[in-house]
């Protein structure tokens, strides 16, 4: 992650593996600091390397750490240079190596989600790469889905390629208004079993049979 490269708190989230929620938390009431960014007429808070460093390394060190410890921790990491891997806290020296590198991964796997997406022709929400099966509509399926059940319905879409979109969805959540839990293909299976049931005889109101 370079000095310059920040990211959203919902890309943060997903790669911190935590709700968005709690890194806007943690920003109001100053246990980080945030970067901003107009949008529009909104203000997107952003996090940098040293914010994202001093979290894993806090999550780690949970139960050693004082509120003053984890203060300092931060001061500390702030002042660090994105290529060093050793943060001194008076006579204790932490090795972030490990650290370092587990967040490359998973900086790694945020790229290559996007590499699963991309534009909709028509401007619309992004689409499964080669597809036009709009991205938000297969995460919304898997609320209510398996993977499994998701490739039965979309067959064009190997496993690999639902389980990008989904995790791309929780990286960048859909604004707007929501697409369906259920596929149309099983909405209308759904409904044709509901109709073969009320067409069954109702026992309750059948004529009884004769008896000889």
């Amino acid at each position: 992650m370079s000095a310059a490269q920040a990211l959203t708190l919902s890309e943060a989230g997903y790669v911190l593996n935590r709700a968005p929620a709690l890194l806007n938390k943690a920003v109001d009431t100053g246990v980080i600091r945030a970067r901003q960014r107009r949008v529009g007429s909104a203000v997107q808070r952003l996090l940098g390397p040293a914010e994202m460093r001093f979290l894993l390394v806090a999550e780690r060190l949970d139960k050693d750490l004082t509120p003053k410890g984890r203060r300092r921790l931060y001061d500390a990491i702030r002042q660090l240079d994105v290529d060093a891997h050793r943060v001194s806290l008076g006579e204790i020296v932490l090795d972030l190596g490990k650290v370092d590198r587990d967040l490359e991964g998973r900086l790694e796997r945020l790229e290559a989600l996007r590499g699963w997406v991309e534009p909709a022709a028509d401007g619309t929400d992004p689409v499964v790469k080669g597809t036009r099966i709009p991205v938000y509509m297969v995460a919304a399926l898997a609320r209510k889905q398996s993977v499994s059940e998701i490739g039965e319905d979309f067959p064009s879409l190997t496993h690999e390629q639902i389980e990008g979109a989904i995790e791309y969805a929780k990286a960048y959540p859909k604004r707007g208004r929501p697409y369906p839990t259920t596929s149309l293909k099983r909405a209308l299976a759904d409904l044709a079993d509901l109709g073969a049931f009320d067409e069954s005889p109702d026992e309750t109101t059948a004529s009884p049979r004769e008896i000889p």
